[in-house]
């Protein structure tokens, strides 16, 4: 039950990721690459604290915490570089 406390802030860090792909998703000015790069780099940004606050609570090491977040962005590269390359492409 302890473990729960610190639930809302990771909830918080995937909302917040979520909300900056939504905003990702009307920039126009921004290339598609642009775009997908900015998604990992925000899961980045958002996830260091939302993992943080299980390290704060001492629920998590701060190294278990890092391996989550760096293991959890390079799925999420490859995912996207798949779904990049399985795209069918067509030309005007």
């Amino acid at each position: 039950m302890a473990m729960m406390v610190q639930v809302p802030g990771f909830f918080l860090a995937l909302m917040g990721w979520a909300a900056t792909l939504l905003l990702l998703e009307n920039a126009t000015r921004l290339t598609v690459n642009d775009r997908r790069a900015m998604a990992v780099c925000s899961w980045v940004a958002w996830m260091t604290p939302g993992f943080g606050s299980f390290v704060l609570a001492g629920r998590l090491a701060t190294d278990t915490a890092a391996l989550y977040v760096g293991v959890t962005t390079m799925l999420l590269t490859v995912i996207i570089l798949l779904g990049a390359r399985s795209r069918t492409r067509t030309r005007p």
